[in-house]
């Protein structure tokens, strides 16, 4: 006796209504008074709905698309049973279960989150990622009131209303990125087939939204009087005056953050670490926080570089073997590090005198490691290379970010710039102030680590010579501003230093130092020559000792 076919039809779900008002549509299988639903991934209202036809009416705007699917998913089923009709016995369940690899309600929003940051957080230990996902997700349960979502209920007006929900409470920016995320996840789940289309796939993340930035450069002279606020505080050597921390009352790792990492790693100040760190990524051609963190003592190296202009003006003066015994050799920090963010190579030429402030307080080893063991150490007290956990590493690096940011605003103030600073601000700084001195926009892209592929196709790597030249521009090394600060505070260094130890000096010399009233203007003229002398020999000892 032949046995009855299931029943293979799509139907409108009344039993559930959508956020927007719509109902799902569903897959309904029956057979041997058993019924079994699978989500399409669709919705429409009642009204749309040809129950007769079991399809979408003409009127909606995407009944063409969406019966199509329906279509595709009808004859998907009955050609499975019409395959294993008299071979094996199957139930409701089992057709669904084989057609569409899926048991009902096996992912649902919530478990699809909670997947995807097990994944970033365990396997991948793209720990900001996680946190993203998982922001997302507290945001999701809190507009939902904490009730789980069937994936299928995510539609575009599911998405609008919760659109409308975050514009009340987050800005726009924000917005922008949760979406991207949201986004991310759904097209995740429609490549794994948890649901058939992603609702975003054509969905205009950015529509309603203004997420223009903030212009974060800052001019070459807010930039020069971050310098001077920095020499005028810290010297030009970065190390004295020391700061009184008992004073400040603020210090680099502070108690909450004792359990991802080591408090207080470094006796330098909250302020000072951050302006330091600040000046040091403009400097490093724009390098971000993140990267400026993993480098390591052994990717700073020392090269030396000819002033060829200077060796090829002797040469055509005098001779080859006059310019080589005149060659002004200036000496350079390269490093050739890869970027976090897009693994892009990229080359950094600094002259290393200008970097002195800025990296002396975070040790001596500037010049030069003793061991090898010493070269494994961070330049930068951010990771710790004895605890080099990812997750530790990622609880370090949020709170210097937010320690960093909280105290450029500080020292902002105190140097009368107006403008809103980040540590992101270096980044734009260091880009604006080349593009504004026309340096090409491949030689640009090329420093910062960005594809130059982006820029030109064409476009071959520039050498090192054109880097240093660049970064001249952009008021690194060589800038006449930048030189007549540093030439100001040695002077007043040197003043300083007279006036704290005449008396030392005169009995160390010999010479007998007029006061400043003094009529004898000769007499002061030439003690003060002699003094000079002495005690520039003076300081050139304290700054090789130091």
């Amino acid at each position: 006796m032949k046995r009855n076919l299931p029943t293979i039809s799509a139907v409108l779900y009344l039993s559930k209504t959508l956020a927007n008002g719509e109902h799902p549509i569903m897959l309904r299988v029956s057979y041997n008074g058993q019924r079994k639903y699978k989500s399409l991934g669709l919705s429409c209202p009642e009204k749309l709905w040809n129950e007769n036809k079991q399809e979408v009416r003409l009127g909606h705007p995407m009944a063409r698309n969406m019966n199509t699917i329906i279509r595709s998913e009808i004859d998907k089923v009955n050609s499975y049973v019409l395959s294993v009709e008299g071979k094996e016995d199957y139930s409701a369940s089992s057709i669904i279960k084989a057609v569409l690899k899926a048991a009902p309600t096996t992912h649902t929003l919530f478990s699809l989150f909670e997947e995807r940051i097990d994944y970033f957080s365990k396997t991948t230990h793209k720990h900001n990622t996680a946190t993203g996902y998982r922001t997302l997700l507290n945001i999701i349960k809190r507009y939902n009131e904490n009730e789980d979502i069937e994936l299928f209920e995510l539609n575009i007006g599911w998405i609008n209303n919760f659109k409308q929900y975050l514009k009340t409470k987050y800005k726009d920016n924000s917005i922008r990125k949760f979406f991207d995320c949201l986004k991310a996840l759904l097209n995740y789940a429609a490549e794994h087939e948890y649901i058939k289309e992603s609702p975003m796939t054509n969905y205009d993340c950015k529509s309603g939204l203004n997420c223009q930035t903030k212009k974060k450069a800052l001019s070459l002279a807010e930039i020069s009087s971050l310098i001077q606020y920095y020499y005028n505080t810290y010297g030009f050597t970065g190390i004295n005056p020391r700061p009184d921390l008992e004073k400040t009352k603020v210090h680099y790792w502070n108690q909450r953050f004792k359990p991802r990492g080591t408090t207080k790693l470094t006796p330098i100040d909250a302020e000072q670490f951050s302006l330091a760190l600040f000046l040091c990524s403009y400097m490093f051609q724009g390098l971000a926080l993140v990267d400026l963190a993993k480098l390591k003592r052994k990717d700073l190296k020392i090269v030396k570089v000819v002033n060829e202009k200077k060796w090829m003006e002797d040469a055509a003066e005098h001779d080859i073997e006059y310019a080589n015994s005149n060659k002004e050799v200036t000496e350079y920090y390269e490093i050739n590090t890869q970027r976090e963010k897009t693994n892009h190579p990229t080359r950094i030429m600094c002259e290393a005198q200008s970097l002195i402030p800025f990296l002396n307080p975070f040790g001596s080893w500037v010049n030069g490691c003793e061991d090898d063991d010493e070269l494994e150490e961070y330049v930068f007290p951010i990771y710790d290379k004895d605890n080099d956990d990812e997750y530790m590493k990622f609880g370090r690096m949020k709170y210097a970010t937010y320690l960093v940011n909280v105290n450029l605003k500080r020292v902002a103030e105190k140097a009368g710039i107006s403008n809103d600073i980040t540590f992101y601000s270096a980044r734009h700084s260091y880009a604006s102030n080349l593009y504004h001195s026309n340096v090409p926009v491949g030689l640009i892209a090329q420093n910062m680590g960005r594809n130059p592929n982006d820029i030109d196709t064409y476009l071959k790597a520039f050498d090192k010579n054109k880097i240093i030249e660049a970064n001249e521009k952009a008021f690194i090394t060589g800038h006449e501003e930048f030189t007549s600060i540093r030439k100001e505070q040695r002077r007043k260094e040197r003043t300083e230093y007279i006036e704290k130890n005449r008396e030392l000096l005169e009995n160390k010399s010999g010479i007998i130092l007029p006061k400043q009233d003094t009529k004898e203007k000769d007499q002061r003229k030439e003690a003060l020559r002699q003094l000079k002398e002495h005690i520039e020999q003076e300081l050139s000892k304290l700054e090789n000792e130091r």
